[in-house]
């Protein structure tokens, strides 16, 4: 064999540092992607607003189907059941801080109902017609925990127009307020 050959043949060969080198790119490129792709899968909670309520009422109150609050689409929410101004709902949602930061585990009176939690990475979108500022009723207050799954009801309000990006679009007032799970979903949407 001529060494020209020879040469040819070593190059097509990898070499033990060759090998190492591309174990070394895919892990320094590899773990932060699906470290990343961990993170967020742990950390993401259902989204809720394209849920429908499997049944209109709950007691006397009407069950919150999320695309109901949608301003830019039409009024009438999938479940065709058209939400009145003062009515009492009863709305699944993630609790989250409002315009001041509140602590974990601080009891709080005021907070807002989202219908996405976001993840730790990424946090939920706080567009105003799917907002809703809670109110609890006078002396009522519920532990704070930010991302939490609750029950929330009470008087459902809308407010004049938009305002700025932070600020809800509804208010439920004179409202109470308890923890919720997931198994509450399943129960109660489809």
């Amino acid at each position: 064999m001529s060494s020209r050959a020879k040469a040819k043949k070593k190059a097509i060969v990898p070499s033990a540092t060759s090998f190492v080198a591309l174990i070394l790119v895919v892990l320094v490129a590899g773990v932060p992607i699906l470290g990343t792709i961990l993170v967020t899968a742990s950390t993401s909670e259902p989204d809720l607003s394209d849920l429908t309520p499997i049944h209109e009422r709950a007691g006397k109150y009407l069950v919150l189907d999320w695309s109901a609050l949608l301003q830019d689409r039409p009024r009438l929410p999938k479940t065709g059941t058209v939400i009145p101004a003062g009515a009492d709902v009863q709305a699944l949602g993630y609790m989250m801080n409002g315009e001041r930061s509140v602590g974990k585990d601080k009891w709080v009176q005021d907070f807002v109902l989202l219908p996405e939690a976001g993840s730790l990475l990424h946090p939920p979108h706080r567009m105003p017609d799917q907002m809703i500022a809670v109110h609890l009723e006078h002396d009522n207050r519920i532990q704070f925990s930010p991302r939490a799954l609750v029950w929330a009801w009470g008087s459902l309000h809308a407010s004049a127009g938009l305002g700025p990006r932070s600020e809800a679009l509804y208010t439920l007032e004179r409202a109470h307020a308890k923890s919720a799970g997931k198994a509450d979903i399943q129960r109660h949407f489809k």
